[in-house]
């Protein structure tokens, strides 16, 4: 996602004079569209073909970028509508990147080869920030309508590479080994044909179950301050600590530089500690889980107290706190899911992410209202509002958290919470 608006030495560049109210606008549309196809994409990508999903909604979502800036200069509700439509089509596409992992990957290799699938958000991060800022400044087309046009042909690439490279399941690959087939079908999670039946029922039990309550918690926590970070971020920036906009794109990226090697570090981690067994699943999830939000959740409660003359430990406790998320994301609660509930991978991560996805629409307008005038004093609100809402997600993980799975009772072709049928047993003995 691009930020249109642009700042230099402290003024706001470009033809448009928005408001902070539209400008949050703006920069949440995209997320209505996002929340409002997860669930249809996760379903779909659980009973149909994902390569396709993807296809689609990344394709259409590309062309749309080229579209940006000229409905950003005829008319603001345009350019809102086309943001949700590109929202709406990113959106069909999120939940089925985890239904292939799930073919695609055994459960002793799952962090690590998930893991770096999942870095390209990171990576994301990392070069959107300075290439912004760069194309702001010296870039064609009148400087910021190059981000789109630029993304828009990378996009577009990405698109290809997936026509040519990616398949749904290692059945349907023409290339790869028939030992490498073999092995992958018998090893990774493949899809329960039976699944393509469930009842409605079924699915209510499953998304009723203490397990898929919690991680949908702790999903949304840790995506509101991930969501306050990578929209506001360079607006803090410039407000608080006085960076003009080749600073701001060069040190907007340098957290999520240096998280990146933290990213490839957990996956390999949590793999080999899985491996050795030092203790259950469950418990290693709440660990990585509790690294993961009380760590940027005390830092949050720090950051607001410094201010330009002190930038640098800023900047480095901001690094610290969106380096130590990384540990939610490969190896924590993010994982769980393929615990718990592999052969729903999709749907849940539809539903999970819908719910948690609206914080991207919900934080930028609070901090629009929090921050009116962009004083330390108000944004000081801000990451205190972040720091206990990471609090909240690490306590509600580390108490009901679990890595147990769903048991799929055959006679009734019910969905049962281990953690109900376990009592009833042990009465029984």
């Amino acid at each position: 996602m691009y930020n249109i608006l642009y700042f230099k030495d402290g003024i706001i560049m470009g033809e448009f004079e928005w408001d902070k109210e539209l400008q949050a606008l703006v920069l949440g549309s995209v997320y209505w569209g996002f929340c409002s196809s997860q669930i249809v994409g996760g379903f779909l990508g659980d009973r149909g073909s994902s390569k396709k999903i993807i296809l689609f909604g990344m394709g259409i979502y590309s062309i749309l970028s080229f579209f940006i800036p000229l409905a950003a200069r005829w008319n603001v509700g345009i350019l809102i509508t086309l943001r949700v439509i590109q929202g709406f089509c990113s959106g069909l596409s999120s939940p089925c990147f985890n239904v292939l992992f799930r073919h695609w990957t055994t459960k002793e290799e799952r962090a690590t080869l998930a893991g770096i699938g999942y870095s390209g958000y990171t990576i994301a991060s990392v070069l959107t920030f300075p290439i912004s800022g760069m194309l702001c400044e010296h870039g064609f087309a009148g400087g910021w309508p190059s981000i789109f046009y630029v993304g828009g042909v990378m996009g577009l690439l990405w698109c290809i590479c997936l026509t040519i490279f990616v398949f749904d399941s290692p059945s349907c690959h023409p290339r790869i080994t028939q030992e490498e087939k073999e092995f992958l079908e018998k090893n990774s999670q493949t899809e329960d044909e039976s699944k393509k039946r469930t009842s409605w029922i079924e699915l209510w039990r499953v998304f009723t179950a203490p397990a898929i309550v919690v991680y949908i918690i702790t999903q949304y926590g840790s995506s509101w301050g991930f969501f306050s970070m990578v929209v506001y971020l360079p607006l803090y920036l410039r407000e608080v600590l006085d960076f003009n906009v080749a600073d701001n794109g060069l040190l907007s990226a340098t957290p999520y530089l240096l998280s990146l090697a933290t990213h490839y570090l957990c996956g390999p981690l949590s793999d080999w500690l899985a491996t050795k067994k030092f203790c259950s699943l469950t418990v290693q999830r709440k660990v990585f889980t509790a690294i993961g939000t009380l760590i940027p959740g005390l830092l949050m409660f720090l950051m607001g107290l410094f201010d330009c003359d002190n930038r640098e430990l800023a900047l480095l406790v901001l690094t610290l706190s969106v380096m130590m998320t990384e540990f939610c994301i490969v190896g924590g609660y993010q994982f769980s899911l393929f615990d718990v509930a592999p052969d729903y991978a999709g749907v849940i991560t539809g539903v999970s992410h819908t719910l948690a996805t609206s914080s991207g629409f919900f934080s930028p307008i609070v901090m629009a209202l929090l921050t009116p005038n962009g004083t330390q004093e108000e944004w000081l609100v801000v990451f205190y509002v972040t720091g206990t809402i990471y609090l909240v997600c690490c306590v509600t993980y580390s108490l009901f958290g679990t890595s147990k799975p769903l048991v799929i009772k055959k006679r009734r072709n019910s969905l049962v919470d281990p953690s109900i049928i376990e009592p009833l047993n042990s009465n029984k003995k």
